[in-house]
């Protein structure tokens, strides 16, 4: 088994950069400060070049793009087309239509992979706005980023079923950060009209990616060591909440100034975890259960089935082909660990990522940790984390930081 030692520091959020890059939208001359290449991002900023240009706007695959775009141009006067993969609209995209709809703009489907908006721009719905947060948080977030300069008040409602409501906390506080004044009440709150970017919001910098950052603490833990420089704590991300999860799992960490080390631990601790807030952390993380010695459930996150693939089962499916059994339920599953990595045993595997990129991280822990397995269609971290490859097999930072 070899060796992983890295120190570097992790792109930008692209979670962040992606609600800044809308934000910047509503005020001129706001830079967004970032270091990111991966697909989602790219996809954003020349979708927001087509939006100013008129033009079509192709979102990939990537489910917030389409989300934020499309509530964007829903704000323009004009016919707008947004475009994507056959995987991108077959997830949940009619709570967006809803939104949309309720603003007084038409929006439709033309074909699978069309979405059709047309606009005279938003007109004051005279009622609250009610958002499905049932399946994701995105079709909310995407609305708040969307609510500067509006000539009326917006109320936003919710209701009793939530899912990443970290994702939403994330979006209310930078919104707030950029000088948005939001009333909060039970199950909604209230957008101030005339709500504009602060003056001093001259520059906004986006934090490291902690999702991508624990992807390579992962693999500290099972392969050595990882030093992330810049390393934003606090942070508003709901991903940092792998700090307290792997520090429960008895793995070594620590924090000198910006810089925040993990180092290996092969007697890891089995943990019960709710990931309502950070589910994207499940594939990596029920990898590293795996490992652990002893039963582990995690749970909270129904809405895993609606990710990039039904992310609760191909994660249930690398978890069996390490040899461990696993229970899965409607928002999780229990995964019977041990430490013993007896990977040796079995014949070369095959994994298909199926186009989602934390299957791919997560099918690199078990890699890096001597699951003798052929990960098919790598490429796909280029959706979050294109360096991820470069990162795993050198250990060095292909940015130079």
């Amino acid at each position: 088994m070899k060796k992983f030692s890295y120190k570097g520091v992790i792109p930008a959020s692209k979670s962040l950069m992606n609600r800044a890059l809308i934000c910047g939208r509503y005020k001129v001359g706001m830079e967004v400060l970032g270091h990111s290449n991966c697909d989602d991002v790219a996809k954003m900023r020349l979708g927001l070049a087509g939006l100013s240009a008129g033009q079509p706007m192709d979102c990939g695959s990537a489910g917030t793009t389409l989300r934020f775009l499309a509530l964007a141009a829903s704000r323009v006067p004009g016919t707008h087309r947004l475009t994507g993969s056959d995987r991108l609209f077959s997830r949940p995209q009619r709570q967006l239509m809803d939104v949309i709809q309720l603003l007084g703009v038409k929006s439709y489907l033309d074909g699978d992979t069309t979405l059709v908006i047309e606009s005279s721009g938003w007109i004051n719905p005279q009622k609250p706005i009610h958002v499905d947060r049932s399946v994701s948080s995105q079709f909310a977030s995407g609305l708040l980023i969307n609510a500067w300069n509006l000539p009326f008040e917006l109320k936003i409602e919710w209701g009793p079923n939530l899912v990443s409501d970290g994702y939403w906390k994330m979006t209310v506080e930078m919104v707030r950060q950029l000088g948005m004044t939001l009333t909060d009440y039970p199950q909604g709150l209230v957008v101030g009209k005339n709500q504009s970017i602060s003056e001093d919001a001259i520059k906004y910098v986006v934090e490291s990616d902690l999702s991508s950052a624990f992807a390579v603490a992962a693999l500290a833990v099972v392969g050595g060591e990882a030093q992330l420089a810049q390393f934003p704590n606090p942070s508003l991300q709901p991903d940092k909440e792998f700090i307290a999860i792997l520090k429960s799992m008895n793995v070594p960490m620590s924090e000198q100034g910006a810089t925040f080390t993990v180092g290996k631990q092969t007697h890891l601790k089995p943990v019960r975890w709710d990931l309502v807030n950070c589910p994207d952390l499940f594939p990596v993380l029920s990898v590293l259960c795996a490992l652990a010695d002893g039963t582990s459930e995690l749970y909270g996150a129904p809405h895993l089935v609606h990710k990039e693939s039904n992310r609760l089962r191909k994660s249930a499916d690398l978890v069996e082909a390490m040899g461990r059994t696993v229970e899965v339920k409607s928002d999780g599953m229990l995964i019977h660990g041990r430490t013993e990595r007896d990977f040796t045993l079995k014949p070369m595997l095959k994994f298909d990522t199926d186009e989602d990129h934390r299957l791919a991280f997560a099918a690199a822990v078990a890699q890096l940790a001597g699951l003798p397995v052929e990960i098919l269609k790598p490429d796909v971290v280029n959706k979050s984390f294109p360096e991820f490859w470069d990162i795993y097999h050198s250990g060095q930072d292909p940015g130079g930081n």
